[in-house]
């Protein structure tokens, strides 16, 4: 499955990013966008960190559509004190792949210090740890439970799993590709190894193949709703919004309880332009989760698009008064 000619794939790869504690991936592929992104790495390296962000703002003006050149704007701006630069240049890397909040936000938040790691573990408490190393942004200690984990017990797909997530985290995409396609193979009706590789796929815009695993992973586990879910907003982005419709349509039937997923139809009906039944499904939203201020305000969009200004005016109040209550 070669993605050589895939520059969301390579420059995220690479972990050419102006970070004195990331070593970058060597590379002999012949790629202007990559040669931009070596460029001025090695400005960065050299201390020129002013020319490095002159380079990475060329970079964005050659490649538009690449989060990387941002997300490496957006780290030197912070650096430079340019907080209002940095922001920008993060929300810009977050909209085109999201995966890039989740390195920018480890970036910000890694602790300094490495844990030692205790190999004489048994199994469940090295995963205990590994998860509670993940959710204090400690992503390196917690790459290195699950190798140890893997090395004891080679044959279990769910660790490559959990560490191909990791990977996605960091941008490491060929290294969690490596790993979705091993636990692939080892079990080849791994729905979540299936879910986690169409959501790699989607994020470096390979549509057809991350369309191929939304789907076997729906065929193997047809009750799940985070698949539904996930390719759902996958039909969403690319603008299949009937497609989408059957598969938000088979969220609400699976969690008919549950306020987010009529909040979600809700949403593509607004795309759909069928006003009322955006009203109908934030209407349901609210009576599921009344204190969540966002619904109220738009629920107001659709009552004045249906001509209800009254009812638009009450629910706008609604959401300034619990906003004032948060």
């Amino acid at each position: 499955m070669s993605l050589t000619n895939n520059r969301y794939f390579l420059l995220a790869s690479a972990q050419l990013f102006p970070l004195p504690f990331l070593d970058p991936i060597d590379t002999t592929i012949d790629d202007p966008a990559l040669a931009s992104a070596q460029e001025a790495y090695s400005s960065f390296r050299n201390g020129r960190t002013e020319v490095a962000l002159e380079q990475y703002t060329e970079a964005i003006q050659r490649f538009p559509d690449q989060p990387f050149f941002y997300a490496c704007r957006s780290i030197l701006n912070m650096v430079l004190g340019d907080e209002e630069g940095a922001f920008y240049d993060y929300q810009v890397a977050k909209n085109l792949d999201f995966n890039y909040q989740a390195f920018l936000e480890w970036v910000e938040n890694r602790p300094a210090e490495q844990v030692p790691l205790s190999p004489d573990t048994e199994l469940k408490q090295l995963l205990s740890d590994a998860l509670e190393a993940t959710q204090q942004f400690d992503y390196e200690r917690a790459l290195k439970w699950y190798a140890f984990v893997q090395q004891n017990h080679p044959d279990d797909a769910d660790v490559l799993v959990y560490q191909s997530a990791l990977h996605i985290r960091l941008l490491r995409y060929d290294k969690a590709l490596s790993d979705l396609n091993q636990a692939i193979t080892m079990n080849p009706t791994h729905f979540q190894a299936h879910l986690f590789r169409a959501k790699l796929f989607k994020a470096i815009q390979e549509p057809g193949k991350a369309k191929e695993d939304f789907d076997k992973a729906i065929a193997i586990q047809p009750e799940a709703g985070i698949i539904y879910e996930e390719r759902g907003g996958f039909l969403v982005d690319l603008k299949f919004y009937k497609e989408a419709l059957f598969d938000f349509n088979k969220l609400v039937s699976l969690l008919p309880k549950d306020f987010y997923v009529y909040a979600l139809r809700a949403d593509l009906f607004e795309k759909m332009g069928n006003w009322e039944a955006a009203l109908q499904d934030y209407s349901k939203a609210i009576a599921l989760n009344p204190y969540y201020s966002d619904l109220y305000a738009y629920r107001a969009d659709m009552k004045d698009r249906l001509g209800d200004t009254t009812g638009a005016a009450e629910d706008r109040q609604m959401f300034e008064e619990l906003e004032k209550d948060d």
